[in-house]
Order: structure tokens, then C-alpha cells, then sequence
């Protein structure tokens, strides 16, 4: 009988010890679980400043160096040639190119040269240019070759007279849009006289790698 009884009383405290040894396994789990969730929060929240903090360096830089730009370019923009919305160049087509015509004018040349010459004067080492091509809605009568033709060879004409006043040919590159994203509804002569464009905009590698 005596036997029987520390038999139980050995039982149940080795059945006591599994519990506390199982609770105390919980509740260091529990620890290191809170622990590593505070600690990701404390990554995320460090992380989030830190982009927000690039983002406005880059937007600071932007601002002088739109404002660079804009006195750079100065005289072409009193001319209308070309006009300067938050730091990005819009030039219309007729300036540069011949009706349904892709390759620059001599007058076409020299507009790209000067702002060619602005945009060095003013941009660092970290920015890249981006140049785009855009048409209106006018269909171009053939099966071959369409306004993405158009825009796209126009922006890479642009590209190649900006590499030519010396730009680093890694910190270009072209793109055609063809009729879309028009500037204002294609409901007029007019209107799409101002649709028929190229832009050419400005933006650091810090914010291209950063987008990546």
C-alpha cells in the first residue's frame, strides 16, 4: 500500500514537472516572440524614415535644381519654344521636326543643342534624362509604321543630338508614346498642335534605383 503511494506521489510529481517545465518553454516563447515583434516594428518604423527622409532630400534637390534649370533655359522659354512644368521640358514637335517627319530640322538641332547646354550646366552626376516622343490622334496612313513609330524615333533623334553636345549617353534614354497621354483633348487643330510634343524630364538615379 505504502509502495502504491510514492509510486502516485512519483507520478504526479513528475506530471507536475512536465507542466511547469511546458509552461515555462510557453512563456519563453511568448518573450522571444513579443521580442522579435517589437523588433520588426522598430525596423519598419526606422525604414519608413529613412525612405521618407531620402524622399525629401530628393524632392529638395528637385526644387534647386528646377530652379537652375528654369534660369538656364531662361531665354528659349521668353521665346515659347519650349515651356518648364515642375522641372520637366516640353517642347512642341513643329520646333523640331517636319510634318509626319521623324529626323531633326537645322532649326530642330540647334533648340536641342541649347537646352542640351542648359541641362549640363545645371544636372549632376546622379540625374538621368528621359526623353519622350508624343503625337495626337491623327492616324498615319500606312500598315507599317504608326505614331509609336513617330514618337519613338523622334525621342531617340533628341537622344542622339543630346549625346552628340556631350551627355553621357548611360544617363539617357528615349521613349515613344504615340497619341496617348495627350496634354489636352484632341478636339482641335490647335489642341493637338500642342499634343505633338517631345518632353524631356529629369530624374536622379537615387529615385530610379529606389522605384526598382
Amino acid at each position: 500500500m505504502r509502495k502504491r503511494k510514492e509510486t502516485e506521489e512519483t507520478s504526479w510529481l513528475a506530471v507536475t514537472d512536465l507542466t511547469v517545465a511546458l509552461l515555462s518553454l510557453f512563456v519563453l516563447a511568448f518573450v522571444v516572440m513579443t521580442s522579435l515583434k517589437e523588433q520588426k516594428a522598430q525596423d519598419l518604423t526606422r525604414t519608413e524614415e529613412e525612405v521618407l527622409s531620402c524622399q525629401e532630400e530628393i524632392r529638395k534637390l528637385a526644387g534647386i535644381r528646377n530652379a537652375l534649370l528654369s534660369k538656364s533655359l531662361q531665354t528659349s522659354i521668353d521665346q515659347g519654344i519650349i515651356a518648364l512644368e515642375n522641372g520637366n521640358i516640353q517642347i512642341q514637335a513643329s520646333f523640331l521636326f517636319p510634318i509626319n517627319g521623324a529626323e531633326l530640322t537645322s532649326e530642330g538641332v540647334r533648340v536641342i543643342q541649347a537646352i542640351g547646354k542648359g541641362l549640363l550646366d545645371v544636372l549632376d552626376t546622379g540625374d538621368l534624362i528621359m526623353v519622350s516622343g508624343f503625337t495626337d490622334d491623327t492616324p498615319i496612313k500606312s500598315s507599317t509604321y504608326t505614331n509609336w513609330n513617330l514618337s519613338t524615333e523622334r525621342a531617340v533623334n533628341v537622344v542622339k543630338t543630346l549625346i552628340g553636345e556631350g551627355y553621357p549617353p548611360e544617363r539617357l534614354f528615349a521613349a515613344g508614346f504615340g497619341e496617348h497621354y495627350p496634354r489636352v483633348p484632341n478636339t482641335s487643330e490647335e489642341n493637338r498642335k500642342l499634343n505633338r510634343r517631345v518632353e524631356i524630364g529629369v530624374t536622379s538615379i537615387l529615385k530610379w534605383e529606389n522605384a526598382n
